[in-house]
């Protein structure tokens, strides 16, 4: 994985989760860097981890958005 995200091949991972805030505290409590807290955009609640091996993770709780939001 290393060598496919160093080479520009494997940019990151979205995950839906149901609560972004108690699984930034889950996984926090298990030494996940994090590097970005959880926080509001237009089409939900997102924080940014990162693996032990440098791949970033984005944890997304989704909600119901229309173009409108974002523009």
């Amino acid at each position: 994985m290393n060598r496919a995200q160093a080479d520009g091949g494997l940019n990151g991972l979205g995950m839906n989760v149901d609560d972004c805030q108690k699984t930034y505290e889950e996984l926090g409590a298990k030494v996940v860097e994090f590097l970005q807290n959880p926080e509001e955009r237009p089409y939900g609640v997102e924080a940014l981890c990162r693996d032990d091996s440098g791949n970033r993770i984005v944890l997304v709780e989704p909600r119901e958005f229309s173009p409108a939001d974002i523009a």
